[in-house]
């Protein structure tokens, strides 16, 4: 069992914004998948901009990417928990043993 990294009500919140978008994407005849792509990029550059200039707003922007990457991983069929533990793990993993090589290169 995986632990739960979301907040229920986070998840329900989630899983509907992703039943909404769906559901407009559909009505503009738009494949939804591809629109959450798009958006990705779009926000990713948006971000930069934000950040690059100061501007406090690219901390809602980065939100937004974050709403879009579960959108994606909910339209792929996975567990946002499962998903997510298993990153969580990879990076604590990853960051540990580049901090070692770090250390042990001065």
């Amino acid at each position: 069992m995986t632990d739960e990294v979301l907040h229920k009500t986070a998840l329900a919140r989630i899983r509907n914004i992703h039943r909404l978008s769906r559901e407009y994407n559909r009505l503009v005849g738009t494949p939804h998948d591809q629109r959450l792509f798009d958006m990705l990029n779009h926000h990713v550059e948006e971000i930069r901009a934000l950040h690059r200039h100061k501007d406090p707003h690219y901390l809602t922007e980065t939100g937004d990417l974050l709403i879009l990457c579960c959108e994606i991983l909910l339209e792929s069929g996975e567990s946002l928990d499962a998903v997510l533990q298993k990153c969580l793990e990879r990076f604590e993993h990853k960051l540990t043993g580049l901090i070692r090589e770090a250390q042990q290169e001065k």
